[in-house]
């Protein structure tokens, strides 16, 4: 961290203002002056956006004569206004988790459970790991013994293609 000076805030303190500090205010305020035959390019004027509020936002959305438009932008404008709300999404719009898991309960034994724990403690693995490792084990078995298994697809559908 670059170091401040201070010489001319404890002399402003102490005896008044400090004819330094005015200078240095004043020739940050000015602005530079360029060399003679230089061409100069100025920004374009920035245009102070306001921020709109609920009610000019739907006063524009009714002003549109087209309904299925009007419609469209009502539910784009809603969509807008939910992205980034929250925690992240897991799930996509049919409920089904995008990491490819899904959720479920068991009844298990508690002293096989327990057994669980301790190794998943023991060897800083989840228990979710070991589970999976398991059902890994377990699958390779009788796949070795009975054939491969193919899976039946998902059957829900997507409400949006029903109505």
């Amino acid at each position: 961290m670059a170091k401040k000076d201070l010489t001319g805030g404890i002399a402003n303190l102490l005896s008044g203002a400090d004819q330094r500090i005015a200078q240095q205010r004043q020739a940050a305020t000015e602005t530079p002056k360029q060399p003679e035959g230089t061409a100069t390019q100025e920004a374009a004027p920035q245009m102070k956006i306001e921020p709109t509020t609920l009610q000019d936002e739907s006063d524009l959305i009714n002003s549109v004569e087209d309904e299925e438009l009007r419609e469209e932008l009502r539910l784009r404008l809603q969509q807008k206004r939910l992205i980034g709300r929250g925690r992240p999404r897991k799930n996509d719009q049919l409920g089904r988790r995008m990491d490819g898991y899904d959720r479920t309960s068991l009844i298990i034994n508690k002293k096989k459970w327990a057994k669980i724990k301790e190794i998943a403690f023991i060897e800083t693995l989840t228990m979710k790991e070991i589970v999976e490792l398991a059902l890994d084990m377990v699958i390779e078995r009788y796949e070795s013994k009975h054939g491969k298994i193919i899976p039946v697809p998902d059957r829900k559908k997507d409400i949006t293609e029903i109505f």
